[in-house]
């Protein structure tokens, strides 16, 4: 007769129990941890705490990478750690990069050391320590490491970094190489003009490909959207005044935005070609009377008054003010003639007042104002095709487009011109994202780092929560 199995006792079951409890609880430490390994390879796994959520992409960032058509390659030339050796903005633009490889299965992104690779330099033009080349198929777009940021000048410690604009520029740079279509601006030369650098720069940002062309000497390009006329110094002869002319009436989709300035001299060709489009550019300055609306106490820098919203579509707060500093008065010639109409963009305030060119120390000493605002400071006109629309819009000051003012948080300028173009040229690829200053610091981490951190998870946690269960299990047992 064979025995019966006696019952496990209560202190048994007890120990069973517990041994099976801390097996378990070793496994799913294990697995938990694989996890997180695995998903630290497409999330990102650090804890954004600046107020901006600088590390972090954007919605319509995100949102566009996601449905990439076909693969981008994000190259960094110059290793991670010394692209992270820069300061805590390029710690934040490195955390920006490795999130649109995360974001991405499209996005492939890599870090070469020219140093040790100084035959890749030879695929691109140009190519230095720490530019960022963004390709796709035959088409590439290099960035300076600098373009990264927004920079500016001190008067005893340089240059220095005061807001990250990395998604932006990242962002523009993706557009730009996977989009079909392309907005292409060309700036007038060969008259003296102005060449406004950091405008085109901010263009350039904003995937919108940029050159310069003298008139005089070239075609202008038939691809050509957008033309910039800054502050010419000398008039063109009439042919080619008559060639502008012509290229902007030849179908619609075209523009010309043109910059005035108190430094040009009189200029009655450009005076006539812009009468023809019923804009004229007065011969005096716009002066702020007013104390309470003067910038920086220079009565030739004050605020503007936008009328209504044309050409603001893309803005993102139109409540930031703009300025248009040491402005020329504009008047419109006339409201309708033919197949042009002209509409007034923005003014100065009703107590501003103008002085006429010309005036010599002694009357300038003894001048008072004469009549009040609000004077015209952007007008823009358009003519209609049966088919759509070509454009001259004309400003009255071409320092609006410096690039103190264009980087200044305070004001509106670089955001309310970007949306000019976008405006004008009906661009429906637009993402506007703002700079971002680090309010914060992220809990981010370097290679080395996050190794001994998984090592403790994976590898030292299990051991001791083993090591706690068959110690607990081996005391009870032997009690």
């Amino acid at each position: 007769m064979k025995d019966k199995k006696q019952p496990l006792s209560r202190r048994q079951k007890y120990l069973y129990l517990s041994s099976i409890t801390t097996v378990l609880l070793v496994v799913a430490l294990v697995l938990i941890n694989l996890l997180i390994s695995l998903a630290g390879k497409h999330y990102p796994m650090t804890l954004d705490l600046t107020p901006e959520k600088a590390f972090e992409l954007t919605e319509e960032s995100k949102e566009y990478i996601e449905n990439l058509p076909q693969e981008v390659l994000i190259q960094v030339m110059e290793s991670e750690e010394n692209f992270m050796s820069g300061g805590e903005y390029f710690v934040q633009a490195n955390s920006v990069l490795h999130q649109y490889a995360m974001y991405s299965n499209q996005i492939k992104l890599s870090y070469v050391d020219l140093l040790e690779n100084p035959s890749l330099a030879g695929n691109y033009e140009n190519v230095r320590m720490g530019d960022i080349i963004v390709s796709s198929g035959e088409r590439s777009r290099k960035i300076n490491s600098n373009d990264l940021f927004e920079i500016e000048s001190a008067s005893y410690y340089g240059k220095y970094i005061t807001s990250s604009k990395a998604e932006q520029v990242m962002t523009s740079a993706i557009m730009g190489v996977v989009s079909e279509s392309q907005v292409n601006a060309v700036i007038l030369t060969g008259h003296g003009e102005q060449y406004p650098e950091e405008f085109a720069a901010l263009l350039q940002n904003n995937n919108v490909n940029v050159s310069a062309v003298s008139p005089a000497t070239e075609e202008l390009p038939a691809d050509t959207d957008i033309i910039l006329w800054v502050a010419p110094a000398a008039d063109p002869d009439e042919a080619v005044l008559e060639r502008l002319d012509a290229f902007l009436s030849e179908k619609p989709g075209r523009t010309m935005l043109y910059f005035a300035d108190t430094t040009q001299p009189e200029l009655p060709g450009v005076e006539g070609f812009l009468n023809k489009w019923g804009i004229s550019v007065e011969l005096s300055s716009v002066i702020e009377t007013d104390k309470q609306k003067v910038i920086n106490v220079n009565p030739y820098f004050s605020t503007i008054n936008l009328i209504g919203t044309p050409l603001t579509d893309t803005m993102k707060d139109t409540s930031v003010p703009m300025t248009m500093p040491f402005a020329r008065p504009l008047e419109s010639v006339f409201d309708t003639n033919m197949d042009r109409t002209t509409q007034l963009l923005f003014t100065s305030s009703e107590t501003a007042s103008v002085i006429p060119y010309g005036l010599t120390e002694e009357e300038l000493e003894s001048w008072g104002p004469e009549q009040y605002g609000p004077f015209p400071l952007a007008i823009l006109s358009e003519q209609n095709f049966a088919d759509g629309k070509s454009r001259v819009a004309v400003f009255g000051s071409s320092v609006s487009l410096s690039g103190s003012l264009l980087t200044s948080s305070s004001f509106s300028n670089s955001d309310y011109y970007l949306s000019v173009i976008n405006t004008l040229t009906e661009r429906e690829d637009v993402i506007s994202i703002e700079s971002k200053v680090l309010g914060g610091k992220e809990l981010g981490l370097n290679t080395a780092q996050a190794f001994i951190i998984g090592v403790f998870f994976m590898i030292v946690v299990p051991i001791i929560v083993l090591c706690g269960g068959v110690y607990v299990w081996l005391k009870r047992r032997n009690a």
